[in-house]
């Protein structure tokens, strides 16, 4: 399971390498929301210097791509495009789960003064 907060910048980690089956592929990543079956597609590039052992993909939520806190499929596919987004034109590798929350900062607690008198 992937997971990311609403406006994070993370590094994911993941093994394609072992499943592709063409040299050089771009990954697109497609996330469906669970809720809505809308759909988002981007093309993440493999940062990695280890490509044969993982793949990483550094992301920013709300800069790389934007989607709703809630549960997504994410379905990896390889290809030779730079700028395909259409998953029918490519191979699917990957399908998993990504979890996006949101976090909220800065919540106001009340804390009552409490003066006693005693008798």
């Amino acid at each position: 399971m992937l997971q990311i907060n609403k406006g994070e910048s993370k590094s994911w980690y993941l093994t394609l390498t072992e499943k592709v089956t063409i040299n050089n592929p771009k990954f697109l990543f497609v996330f469906i929301n669970r809720l809505t079956n809308s759909e988002t597609a981007v093309i993440l590039t493999d940062v990695s210097q280890y490509k044969e052992r993982y793949n990483q993909f550094n992301v920013i939520e709300g800069t790389t791509f934007t989607l709703d806190p809630c549960e997504h499929l994410y379905q990896v596919y390889e290809q030779s495009s730079n700028s395909n987004l259409n998953p029918l034109n490519a191979t699917l590798i990957e399908v998993g789960i990504l979890k996006v929350t949101e976090i909220f900062q800065g919540q106001t607690e009340y804390n009552p003064t409490l003066i006693e008198k005693t008798l």
